[in-house]
């Protein structure tokens, strides 16, 4: 579960909106693998995570450019390579007899990237 903490806050109440969704999005998912009956869910989760994230990195990515954000370049090519993360994690979950293991392990890996992103290049437009 992804606990949201004041920590976590940009101070730029769009990005830190977006997050938050983010975080609910993950939560949902983790609810969905912890039950055992949400394989049909799972989809339309991992749907909403990728179009959201995708909304989140465009608005951002202005955000920062606006804000002349020390780390924006960073930001675009961190967002890149989450995009290449997330298909690959997305590809994993959505193969037939995909283990309850593997789809644990690919949250786990989503969770950790978005707390290490927020926390190392987000904060950059802490003023």
């Amino acid at each position: 579960m992804l606990t949201w903490k004041p920590e976590f806050d940009t101070g730029v109440e769009e990005v830190d909106h977006d997050h938050k969704r983010l975080a609910e999005g993950l939560n949902k998912l983790e609810e969905l693998l912890n039950s055992g009956k949400g394989s049909e869910s799972i989809p339309a989760v991992l749907a909403f995570l990728e179009r959201y994230a995708n909304e989140h990195f465009a608005r951002e990515e202005a955000c920062m450019h606006r804000m002349q954000c020390p780390t924006a370049a960073a930001n675009v090519a961190a967002h890149a390579q989450f995009r290449q993360t997330f298909a690959a994690a997305k590809a994993k979950l959505e193969k037939p007899g995909a283990s309850a293991l593997i789809a644990h392990r690919v949250h786990g890996e989503l969770v950790d990237w978005i707390k290490n992103h927020i926390m190392k290049i987000d904060m950059g437009l802490r003023r």
